[in-house]
């Protein structure tokens, strides 16, 4: 493969040096390759591959089949047991978009390998749950506004910023979502104003 130009990188093969070479190959070639001669077809014993067009362009992925209790389960159900991971998983601070995908983890299953329908259930699921952490959050506000007003007068403040807000919430040991510590911002700079 020496001295021959690589269109993956864009300049000369680096042989072994390449993260794409892999036992004396290159997998982009071999890929190329393949395409060009025609993969065999599932009938023909080879895995069912799901090809699409992702950020890096053409990739293929082996299909796994779903587990039992995720497609007996409805998305709304499924969204509760998501919530109450998410839930746990945000008093160690995990913010909520990495606590759904660690639920999927916990669990065993990668979505990107699921069939699409079950995809399609996993995020609604997901979307489900994110928006019971928003309802909940929504309904604490005002107790938090009230808190964060508190907090904002003990350190001589009459306006708040979006970092005071940070160093409020770190100082009480609270993880709130990105949109509901933007309303706490607003809104605790408007009980603020109206205060003087």
């Amino acid at each position: 493969m020496t001295n021959t130009f690589c269109p993956f990188i864009r300049e000369t093969c680096k042989g072994n040096e390449c993260m794409m070479f892999r036992d004396e190959e290159c997998l982009l070639v071999s890929f190329l390759k393949a395409v060009r001669e025609g993969a065999p077809t599932p009938e023909e014993g080879m895995p069912q591959i799901q090809e699409g067009i992702g950020r890096g362009g053409l990739f293929a992925r082996e299909e796994e089949e779903a587990p039992d209790w995720i497609k007996d389960k409805t998305p709304e159900e499924l969204a509760v047991e998501i919530f109450e991971f998410a839930k746990k998983e945000k008093r160690e601070g995990l913010d909520y978009v990495s606590a759904s995908s660690q639920f999927w983890e916990s669990k065993g299953i990668n979505e990107f390998l699921m069939p699409s329908e079950v995809q399609s259930k996993m995020r609604r699921a997901s979307f489900l749950a994110r928006r019971q952490a928003v309802q909940e959050e929504k309904d604490e506000l005002p107790s938090l506004i009230g808190k964060c007003v508190d907090w904002a007068r003990t350190h001589d403040m009459n306006k708040v910023a979006l970092q005071d807000v940070e160093a409020f919430l770190s100082e009480k040991d609270l993880h709130i979502l990105r949109e509901t510590m933007r309303a706490l911002y607003s809104r605790a700079n408007v009980k603020l104003k109206s205060d003087e």
